[in-house]
């Protein structure tokens, strides 16, 4: 168990930490900037906390008040930088074997490594003679080759191709699964934090600012700055017009939205968050059904895409959301969803805003 209640400041920036790591994956997720990087200096020892303690299966590494700062060497701690930092003039072997101290147990340390790792026929070779994907799995292998009890990775896989950066992520999760050591991983993608997370830490500003399973967290973000963090595009302004014990409705732009119920009082600002994919196309034959809930009518103005998926910008028919854009609403769907409506052609759509996809925010 990692224990973490620190603070750090710099000349125009102060950390704020307060982390509990069990034998899980915990994804720092964040924006440049936001002090993920800082945080697992500050948790491997390669910088001192101002204030406060950290603690690792009850053995203290850093405490503040009692002038404790147990040095990197010492931590049993496991990290992996985002370009690796490999020996470029030892091997792979030699690499792995580096921070193995016991002289009895390094060959057959190493040996297993390798295997583990996937880098037997691999073991001769030096950093320079490698692909990505491979120097990061030696990276990886010497980090857990001391025997670590807590393992930091920064960004490890953000310089790959997307095909070695998915078996990568299922490796890692593997490996975790083995060792069932705590893993902190900081990234600033959020497909990959939410494949590797067993809890999902949202930071902004140097303070964690929300931090549970990521499917929780990416449903309900609990503030406006979480919400866009983890990429809700559609965060509507309005103001609670009508509540009861069950439902809610909000006056968004020129329109009434029906929502779940959230304890807010009347005539609260608010904002009304809807994840693009959750927001439904319904085809016109179909369209004005009693069931559709929040239905829209509108036009698609423009659309982006990145082959796989298409943006749609939406924007209503005379009850308007938003006064001041082009458009009311992104929705994200498939591209082989897109084309088997024929959407480059059919512009004229109504929308359902489901209850159920509907999060308020003050």
């Amino acid at each position: 168990m990692l224990e973490a209640h620190f603070e750090k400041g710099l000349k125009d920036f102060s950390l704020c930490v307060d982390l509990e790591v069990g034998p899980e994956i915990l994804v720092l997720f964040g924006a440049s900037g936001a002090g993920k990087t800082m945080t697992l200096n500050a948790l491997a020892g390669l910088v001192s906390i101002d204030k406060g303690r950290i603690t690792l299966n009850e053995r203290v590494l850093s405490d503040h008040e009692q002038r404790i700062h147990v040095p990197p060497r010492s931590r049993r701690i496991g990290y992996v930088f985002q370009n690796y930092a490999l020996f470029p003039h030892l091997t792979v072997r030699e690499n792995i074997a580096f921070g193995v101290r016991s002289r009895g147990e390094k060959q057959a340390r190493v040996g297993e490594m390798l295997a583990l790792a996937r880098l037997t026929d691999y073991a001769d070779r030096y950093p320079g003679q490698l692909s990505g994907g491979q120097a990061q799995r030696v990276a990886l292998a010497r980090a857990l080759a001391t025997h670590p009890e807590l393992l930091l990775l920064d960004e490890p896989l953000s310089a790959l191709d997307a095909p070695t950066r998915m078996q990568l992520r299922g490796e890692l999760r593997e490996l975790q699964r083995e060792f069932g050591i705590p893993v902190v991983f900081v990234t600033h993608d959020m497909g990959e934090a939410y494949f590797l997370a067993d809890q999902l830490a949202v930071m902004g500003a140097g303070k964690i600012l929300q931090k549970g399973p990521p499917g929780e967290v990416l449903r309900h973000p609990q503030d406006l700055f979480v919400a866009r963090a983890v990429g809700v595009k559609n965060t509507l302004p309005g103001i609670v017009a009508s509540r009861s014990p069950s439902e809610m409705r909000v006056q968004v732009g020129e329109a009434l939205v029906d929502t779940p119920y959230f304890p807010f009082e009347l005539g609260t600002p608010v904002h009304v968050c809807l994840r693009p994919e959750r927001i439904m196309l319904l085809r016109p034959e179909r369209a004005g059904r009693s069931s559709d809930e929040n239905a829209l009518c509108g036009t698609i103005v423009r659309e982006m895409s990145d082959g796989a998926n298409v943006t749609l910008y939406f924007r209503a028919n005379g009850k308007r959301l938003l006064a001041d854009e082009d458009y009311d609403l992104q929705i994200e769907l498939p591209v082989y969803i897109y084309e088997r409506l024929d959407l480059a052609h059919q512009r004229e759509w109504t929308v359902s805003l489901r209850k159920n996809a509907i999060h308020l925010v003050a």
